[in-house]
C-alpha cells in the first residue's frame, strides 16, 4: 500500500487532472490511497471570498466564487463524457456553491471571520477537486471510491491550525482502508483539513496537504508516501531565483525538516514527523515528469557522509522581523529569557533564530506574528529594537559546523551585503544568516553559486 498526494498545480486544470489520472492508473499494483490538494490558486480565491464577506462587499466575493465554480465545472466538462456523471458531478457542485453563498451572506451580516469560518471557506477547494479526481478515475475503468475527511480525519479545536488526533484517527482511517482494499477500490481523499470531534471542519494549515498524506501513510504502515508537484524532486535552490539548481538525491528526514521549516515550498515541514516516527520512506516526484527519479527522503541508511560537510541547498524565507531586547534592571538572565520566552509563547511566535549575550537577546521570527500586543508586553520587561523588511536566508546539509572555513567563505561571497544576525556553529544541519530584504536575491543567488556553480557530487545532486 502507497499514498499518493498531489498538489495544485497537478491538478490545475483539466489536461493536469487527466495526467493526474494515468499516473494513478500506472501504480494501482501497489493499492494506493490518493491525497487531493485544491486546484491551484483555489485557497487563495476561498480566502479571498471570505475576506471580501467579511468587509460586507457580497458583490466580489459572489464575483471571485463565480469565477472558482467555473474553473472546476470547465474541468468536469473537459474530463467526463459520461451524462450521468455530469449530472452528479454539476449537481454536487452546484450544492457546494450554494453552501459557500450561504457562508457569505452569514459573515457578510456580522462582518466577522472566525478562524471557524475561514476553515469552512478553506474546504470547499479540497472538496471539489477530490470529488472530480473520483469521478475521473471512475470513468477511465477504475474502481475509486471517494472518501470525505470528515469520515476519519479527526483533530482538535485549533483551527487554521489544527493537529490530527492520531489514535482517533487510526481507529476510524484503518477499518476504512481495510475494507475498500478488499473490495479493490481505489480511496480519494482530502489533504489539507479535517474536523473536530463535534463535526465542524478544520484545516492543518496553509500548503499542509503534505502533512495530510503522512499522517494517512503512518496511521496505515504505508510502503510509500508519494508526494507529486512540478518540480522534479527538492532542489538545492529556488528555481525561480538561482540559475541551474541541481536536484538533490536524498535527503533524511532532518535535513527535509530544516529545508522545508527555512523556506523551500516542495514540503511541508509537518510532513517528516508521522513518517520518520515509523521510518516511512518519502518521496518527491514531478507529475509533469513522472518518469524521473524524484528526491528520496528517509533515514541515512544508504549515506555515510563521517566527517564530511556536504551542503545540500540554500533556501530564502522573506517578511522577517529581527527583536532585540536588553532589560531595564539588572536581575537573573535565565528569569530575563524566560519572561521573553513566556511572552512569545502566549503568542504563539515561533522563533526562526535567536542569540543571547548576557543581557542582551535577539530573535527573528516572522513579520506577521509583530503585533501592539507583543510590543508592549515585551517593553515591560526591557527596552526594545525592532527591525524589519528583513530575510533570513539558510544553508541547509550535514556537518556544518564541523567546517571551520564555512563562515569565512559566506561572509567573503557576500562582503557587499551586511549580516545583521546570524547563528554559525549552533545547528549540525543548518546555517542561517539575517539580511535585509532588497539584498535577499543577490544574496541567494550569491550562495548558490558559491556552492554549487562547480561540478557536483554525483553522489548526492544531478543536474536537470
Amino acid at each position: 500500500m502507497i499514498v499518493m498526494k498531489f498538489g495544485g498545480t497537478s491538478t490545475q486544470d483539466a489536461s493536469a487532472m487527466l495526467n493526474v489520472a494515468s499516473i494513478i492508473k500506472a501504480h494501482l499494483h501497489r493499492k494506493p490511497i490518493v491525497v487531493i490538494s485544491a486546484i491551484a490558486q483555489a485557497t487563495n480565491m476561498l480566502e479571498a471570498i471570505a475576506t471580501y464577506s467579511k468587509e460586507g462587499d457580497r458583490e466580489n466575493a459572489s464575483k471571485v466564487l463565480e469565477e472558482l465554480i467555473l474553473r472546476h465545472l470547465k474541468i468536469i466538462q473537459n474530463t467526463i463524457h459520461s451524462q450521468t456523471t455530469l449530472a452528479i458531478l454539476n449537481s454536487k457542485i452546484s450544492e457546494f456553491k450554494k453552501e459557500i453563498e450561504e457562508l457569505i451572506n452569514g459573515v457578510a451580516i456580522l462582518k466577522e471571520l472566525t478562524p471557524k469560518s475561514l476553515d469552512r471557506f478553506y474546504s470547499y477547494g479540497e472538496l471539489m477537486s477530490s470529488l472530480i479526481i473520483s469521478h475521473i478515475l471512475t470513468e477511465t475503468n477504475v474502481n475509486a471510491i471517494w472518501l470525505d475527511t470528515k469520515d476519519f480525519m479527526v483533530t482538535d479545536s485549533n483551527f487554521n491550525r489544527a493537529q490530527p488526533i492520531m489514535h482517533i484517527v487510526t481507529e476510524k482511517l484503518k477499518p476504512i482502508v481495510s475494507r475498500l482494499l478488499s473490495e479493490s477500490r481505489v480511496p480519494v481523499t482530502q489533504g489539507f483539513i479535517g474536523v473536530t470531534l463535534n463535526g465542524e471542519r478544520t484545516s492543518m494549515g496553509r500548503e499542509s496537504s503534505d502533512y495530510s498524506a503522512s499522517v494517512i501513510g503512518s496511521v496505515l504502515n504505508a510502503e510509500d508516501i508519494q508526494i507529486w508537484t512540478d518540480v522534479d524532486g527538492v532542489l538545492t535552490g529556488d528555481p525561480n531565483v538561482v540559475q541551474a539548481p541541481k536536484k538533490i538525491k536524498q535527503l533524511s528526514f532532518e535535513e527535509a525538516y530544516q529545508l522545508s521549516f527555512f523556506g523551500a515550498k516542495v514540503l511541508h515541514p509537518n510532513t517528516m514527523i508521522p513518517a520518520q516516527e515509523k521510518n516511512i520512506p518519502i518521496h518527491v516526484f514531478n507529475s509533469k515528469r513522472p518518469n524521473s527519479s524524484g528526491t528520496l527522503v528517509t533515514e541515512n541508511s544508504n549515506l555515510n557522509y563521517g566527517d564530511n560537510t556536504v551542503i545540500k541547498s540554500v533556501t530564502y524565507k522573506p517578511k522577517i522581523s529581527l527583536l532585540t531586547v536588553q532589560p531595564k534592571s539588572r536581575f537573573s538572565p535565565y528569569i530575563f529569557w524566560e519572561q521573553i520566552f513566556s511572552i512569545l509563547n502566549k503568542y504563539k511566535i515561533t522563533p526562526l533564530t535567536c542569540s543571547t549575550l548576557e543581557y542582551v537577546f535577539s530573535v527573528a521570527f516572522e513579520s506577521k506574528n509583530l503585533c501592539d500586543s507583543v510590543i508592549n508586553e515585551l517593553e515591560t520587561i526591557g527596552e526594545l529594537e525592532i527591525k524589519n523588511q528583513l530575510a533570513l536566508l539558510s544553508i541547509i546539509g550535514q556537518n556544518l559546523n564541523k567546517d571551520y572555513t564555512l563562515l569565512p567563505r559566506v561572509i567573503t561571497n557576500i562582503a557587499n551585503i551586511r549580516i545583521l544576525h546570524s547563528n554559525y556553529g549552533s545547528s549540525n544541519y543548518c546555517f542561517s544568516i539575517v539580511v535585509n530584504e532588497s539584498d535577499m536575491y543577490e544574496a541567494i543567488r550569491k550562495l548558490h553559486n558559491l556552492f554549487f556553480n562547480l561540478q557536483i557530487d554525483s553522489t548526492y545532486f544531478e543536474t536537470i
